[in-house]
């Protein structure tokens, strides 16, 4: 999807209809299978593992408990893979515009300032990873907790000061508050319809499951 407007609407109405319930779940995944490209969709193994490691963690965890463990995996699932799409289709400056067009120059743009600070955040943090996984593979070293750990301190504290270099950046430039842009949209072909279709797992999650059925018999 190009244009970010219908990209996020399709974001949320995706996360709530999978958060929703299992059906709503099946839905979106279905969504994602049809309209994200597998390219873009997913992200490096070694990223995307570790997180479905931690979710079918808490789920067996849950199921063990007596609670809904395995749909708990499949809402989680399916809401991690709809962000990891968002993440990788999201380019420099679309949350910036999407919020001054919603909210205006004052509030919108102030949000979304902050918003594009916390994602590049993420891509230097992103960055910084992987050249010191380089850095380990060329020493010989293997990831263990007693480098994750400290790596991970090291990182955020990082992005702290980052943080407060840019804010004292904005200071000195004489940033108040908001900000003037002049914000232009692109549509791609299957943008509309994809956005409307994600309506449709909306629905599904709120729907009863003998209710589907029957619906769909009728159409038939």
């Amino acid at each position: 999807m190009q244009d970010p407007r219908l990209r996020l609407a399709a974001v949320t109405a995706l996360s709530v209809a999978a958060f929703s319930s299992t059906a709503g779940a099946v839905a979106a995944f279905a969504w994602w299978l049809l309209f994200t490209p597998r390219t873009r969709a997913l992200p490096r193994p070694g990223l995307l593992l570790p997180l479905i490691a931690m979710i079918a963690a808490a789920a067996l965890v849950s199921e063990l408990g007596g609670g809904a463990g395995l749909s708990y995996f499949i809402r989680m699932t399916v809401i991690l893979l709809i962000a990891a799409w968002a993440y990788a289709a999201t380019e420099e400056g679309e949350v910036l515009a999407v919020a001054v067009w919603a909210l205006g120059d004052r509030i919108g743009f102030e949000i979304g300032l902050i918003a594009e600070m916390g994602l590049s955040g993420l891509s230097v943090i992103r960055q910084e990873i992987d050249q010191v996984r380089a850095a380990m593979a060329l020493k010989g070293m293997r990831p263990g907790l007693r480098t994750v750990v400290p790596l991970a301190v090291t990182l955020i504290v990082t992005e702290l000061r980052r943080s407060e270099e840019v804010a004292r950046l904005l200071m000195v430039r004489g940033y108040a508050h908001g900000g003037r842009i002049c914000p232009r949209f692109r549509k791609g072909a299957w943008d509309i319809p994809a956005a409307l279709s994600a309506l449709i797992a909306v629905i599904l999650s709120v729907l009863p499951v003998g209710d589907v059925f029957i619906l769909l018999g009728r159409s038939f």
